[in-house]
């Protein structure tokens, strides 16, 4: 697996997102993206193409042209050949995953994730992502995923933001003061 820069991958998202904001192609280029990204995977034959170092960039460039650049966004097109011409196609998966997140967050829609020991009915699901929208006072898009490890409780993360109510997080901070108390004697 090839090394993607973050800050690369950073400054290539926020400027197809601009470029498709300033044209108005946002709703193409995320419709591009769905389209492209299973093409572009790490072991697709596309992907493997474009990486091949037998095969000429003029080669991989009408490829390009012919077979994807009529079918998307201008756009998209552009970065894509941009990509080729840098040498940098392996970045396209995660220049798209970032533009989607970034497009989220434009909508004030943000991802976050809570972890509980046990799954959470429909129910509490709902009632607990009302209360962390509240307090959040933004969308969120919540992944809910369960660990056992957690005990009981819930841990919730959005950003650099983490609130940890588990049981596990109390008996290790417990652990921690008890640990301090017999060292300290």
């Amino acid at each position: 697996m090839k090394y993607v820069d973050p800050v690369i991958t950073e400054r290539y998202a926020r400027a197809l997102y601009r470029s498709a904001d300033k044209l108005g192609q946002l709703a193409q280029v995320l419709e591009d993206i769905e389209k492209l990204s299973p093409l572009l995977g790490l072991a697709s034959k596309l992907q493997l193409f474009l990486d091949s170092p037998q095969i000429s960039t003029e080669a991989k460039r009408d490829l390009i042209m012919r077979a994807i650049v009529p079918h998307v966004s201008s756009v998209t097109g552009r970065l894509l050949l941009l990509l080729l011409a840098k040498g940098r196609t392996e970045y396209a998966v995660a220049i798209f995953s970032r533009f989607k997140k970034i497009a989220r967050e434009a909508q004030g829609i943000f991802d976050a994730k809570v972890v509980s020991a046990v799954p959470l009915a429909d129910g509490e699901r709902a009632r607990l992502q009302a209360v962390l929208e509240e307090y959040m006072r933004a969308r969120l898009a919540i992944s809910f995923l369960v660990d056992p490890r957690v005990v009981g409780g819930v841990r919730f993360q959005c950003g650099d933001l983490l609130l940890d109510n588990t049981v596990r997080s109390k008996l290790d901070r417990l652990r921690e003061r008890l640990e301090r108390l017999v060292t300290a004697k």
